[in-house]
């Protein structure tokens, strides 16, 4: 299911008052991965990835699945599971239906370090302002607003994996860029896609990059994959076809897959001054502090 932005609230206990942290709000999620691999880049003499014959490929059939580009998925996917540590820095823009069908749309930047498996630290900002930080050590989750000082501490399961689908289903909060790890899980049911093709080389800040199209059931979205030897995912789009409004997400990855960081990153400390609150399950019943 794919949601445009939400408010994530939290109860405050044994008060009225709520902590909104609209930059933890939701964004879509790409399907589970199938993962493509890009045709195969050849290096040039100069060392960059060299184009595709200058011919360009018949257009696809109508809802015609290429196996090229599933195996590109699956290539990138193989290649996520090979980094143990690293940071990516993502901009955003979502689209978000108003009541009377017209479009507004969000800007958001995310900064995410991750240690597999089981060590996350997101700061989030969005364009109205607001800066939220998410922690995980493979113990507890943590929502710190450093404009409210107030945070939000749960109990959390061992992994990565794990984590980023009890925020979503109990909480009702989606980690950004959370398709990493639904790629990196290689769960994706080639089953569920519709259509895939090819499109072509295109470049997405400064990286040559193979570009495709993919469609499922209610989502259509498109995957900017890196030639070459390290196939990260560049860019990616995502139209919510079920919605008359066909609201998009757009995000643009810049990695770096050879950060490392001490533990402490991943460990939430109240600052001075700070208050500790409840948070909202998705059912609706409040989860105190310390429970």
């Amino acid at each position: 299911m794919f949601r445009t932005f939400e408010s994530l609230k939290l109860s405050v206990l044994g008060a009225a008052a709520c902590l909104v942290l609209a930059s933890c709000a939701q964004q879509p999620s790409a399907p589970a991965s199938t993962t493509p691999a890009p045709p195969p880049a050849k290096a040039s003499s100069g060392g960059a990835a060299a184009a595709p014959a200058a011919a360009p490929a018949a257009a696809p059939a109508a809802d015609a699945v290429d196996p090229e580009v599933l195996k590109a998925l699956d290539r990138m996917s193989a290649y996520l599971r090979t980094l143990t540590s690293f940071q990516v820095d993502t901009y955003s823009l979502t689209d978000d239906a108003l009541d009377n069908g017209q479009l507004a749309q969000l800007g958001r930047t995310a900064r995410l370090k991750v240690r597999r498996p089981d060590g996350l630290q997101v700061e989030l900002n969005n364009d109205r302002g607001d800066r939220n930080v998410l922690y995980y050590n493979g113990k507890t989750a943590s929502i710190y607003s450093p404009r409210t000082k107030y945070y939000a501490t749960v109990p959390a399961p061992a992994t990565l994996k794990e984590v980023v689908g009890v925020l979503t289903e109990k909480y009702d909060i989606d980690v950004p860029a959370a398709d990493l790890f639904s790629w990196d899980s290689g769960k994706m049911d080639p089953a569920a896609i519709k259509s895939a093709s090819y499109l072509g080389v295109a470049a997405v800040d400064g990286h040559l990059t193979d570009q495709f199209a993919v469609r499922q059931a209610d989502v259509d979205w498109q995957i900017w994959i890196e030639r070459g030897s390290t196939p990260l995912p560049r860019k990616l789009v995502i139209v919510t076809t079920s919605d008359p409004a066909r609201p998009q997400h757009t995000v643009v990855l810049r990695w770096n897959t050879s950060a490392t960081f001490a533990p402490s990153v991943f460990d939430f400390k109240a600052p001075a001054g700070s208050h500790r609150i409840a948070i909202q399950r998705t059912d609706g019943t409040v989860e105190n502090p310390g429970k």
